[in-house]
């Protein structure tokens, strides 16, 4: 049963179906018998998965209930990444990088998704350092750092394609397409 929901949620994930990720997460919570019983690997990328999930939607809805759920997973990727950086580094910024963002704190956050692709890039973590570009990227795009968006983007894309995961690849060049028109009116 855990790794059924496992799998609904990373591909809701991966496909940015943020809110039809909330749903089963909280259909899912931990009142449910059959988290207690899943695997420790699976409860870290459902933190890392679900906290994403809750810092965008406290971004987009501006609802408390996000942002205190979202907190609490940066919170827990934290602990993890003082037990072993290598493995959790990337994971605890790039959930670091979602709060600064949340709070407005671009600078900080800016740094935060950086050391992300830094830390997955390093301990090569291509899953990881694809979704760091990305997310990265959409920050950028959305803050107004077009150029700098668009080439995180861009490196997104690669290494979703070098992982091989050819439909997140497909989803991520439909956004690109969105976006590059704009940066291409800017180049002019």
């Amino acid at each position: 049963l855990g790794q059924i929901f496992m799998h609904r949620l990373a591909v809701h994930f991966w496909m940015r179906e943020y809110t039809k990720v909330a749903e089963l997460s909280e259909n899912h919570s931990e009142m449910n018998p059959s988290f207690s019983q899943q695997r420790r690997i699976l409860n870290i990328y459902r933190t890392l998965f679900e906290g994403i999930v809750y810092l965008t939607l406290a971004r987009d809805t501006k609802q408390a209930k996000w942002k205190i759920l979202g907190k609490k997973a940066v919170e827990w990727m934290s602990q993890l990444e003082s037990m072993s950086a290598w493995n959790y580094e990337n994971k605890s910024k790039l959930l670091q990088a979602e709060f600064h963002y949340l709070e407005g704190d671009l600078e900080s956050a800016e740094s935060a998704y950086q050391a992300a692709i830094k830390s997955a890039r390093v301990h090569n973590f291509i899953p990881e350092e694809a979704l760091a570009c990305e997310l990265y990227g959409v920050f950028c795009v959305e803050n107004q750092m077009i150029d700098k968006g668009h080439m995180q983007l861009h490196l997104a894309l690669e290494k979703y394609s070098l992982w091989g995961a050819t439909n997140k690849a497909n989803q991520l060049q439909l956004f690109i397409d969105l976006v590059e028109p704009s940066y291409s009116q800017k180049l002019k």
